[in-house]
């Protein structure tokens, strides 16, 4: 009797990736009244959150994105432009579901190097992940692999820029600004490093604008042809941009606002995305990523009460 045929093993990986967690005093404010609700005083940011939770813990891996440091507890804090945020949210972000948060963004330095140290430890407390701005030297130069399902996904971060304000000169390792030649070298390292796929996340584009600009055009261009990296997607913009396929690569170029309290700033801003990428692995081959699907998101804050609270639709293909 003939062997039945070997069938190579297949190996299927969902990743939820989401867009900024932007936390301005009206967005504390909320996690405070809330609090004052649910009694886990002082913020409670985990309401505002809630109706995420089945999409978000239904994926194998989820990443948000942390566009503002953190405050120490009991801060002081301060929303724009120099945010330093409750520190409470990483733990309504874990309890939500998410596995890890990128960092780097033109916030990340707004609290100097001390609020980048905080971020990370408040992060690392939490059980998150994170990937996009740096303690040590020795932290910036190590890449972030989740091992999922037998599948080993890098994860790499950058920022288009820190709006102005200074990188410390003796640590320019500390955020992970956007420069193609590092991207596809940190991307190259990863896959020397084991890992199967690469999903770069990019704080990029011009704020409010629905279409990417002519630098996200011209990165995604570049960076679509490197063969090490599996998927890109972005945020910043704070509206939903377009998910695209270029030179056979899947971009989401921006996720809008998963939470933040811009109302008045621009039509869109309380829209977001919650992509899925669904990556497969046939035997020894190449990981794919198959035509992503998404949930639209909607920051809404008239319940009466002055709370903030993000809907969640129905899953949609791009």
């Amino acid at each position: 009797t003939p062997a039945p045929p070997h069938r190579p093993r297949v190996r299927t990986v969902t990743i939820a990736v989401s867009g900024d967690v932007l936390i301005h005093d009206n967005v504390w404010s909320s996690a405070e009244r809330a609090a004052a609700r649910t009694g886990r005083s002082p913020f409670d940011f985990r309401p505002m959150l809630s109706s995420l939770r089945p999409v978000i813990r239904g994926a194998d891996l989820a990443l948000c994105h942390l566009e503002t440091p953190l405050a120490p507890r009991g801060g002081p804090y301060s929303g724009y432009p120099l945010f330093s945020a409750p520190p409470q949210v990483v733990d309504a972000l874990a309890w939500t579901g998410y596995d890890g948060c990128s960092t780097a963004s033109n916030h990340t330095v707004d609290q100097g190097f001390a609020g980048i140290q905080r971020t990370l430890d408040d992060l690392d407390a939490a059980g998150l992940a994170h990937t996009g701005s740096a303690r040590t030297a020795a932290e910036a130069a190590r890449t972030v692999i989740f091992r999922v399902h037998g599948l080993r996904i890098a994860w790499l971060s950058y920022a288009y820029g820190t709006n102005g304000m200074p990188v410390d000169a003796d640590k320019p390792w500390s955020v992970n600004l956007i420069d193609a030649a590092r991207i596809e070298r940190d991307a190259h390292r990863a896959r020397a490093r084991g890992a199967d796929a690469v999903l770069v996340a990019l704080h990029w584009g011009d704020e409010y604008s629905h279409e990417p600009s002519a630098f996200q055009r011209a990165l995604a261009d570049r960076l679509t042809r490197d063969k090490d990296i599996t998927a890109i997607y972005g945020h910043h913009a704070h509206v939903v941009q377009p998910i695209e396929r270029i030179h056979g690569t899947w971009v989401v170029f921006g996720l809008g606002n998963l939470i933040a309290g811009q109302a008045t700033t621009a039509p869109g801003v309380n829209d977001g995305r919650i992509a899925v990428l669904t990556l497969r692995q046939r035997g020894h081959h190449p990981v794919r990523v198959l035509r992503p699907s998404y949930h639209s998101t909607h920051i809404d804050d008239s319940d009466g009460r002055g709370e903030f609270h993000v809907s969640i639709g129905g899953s949609h293909r791009a």
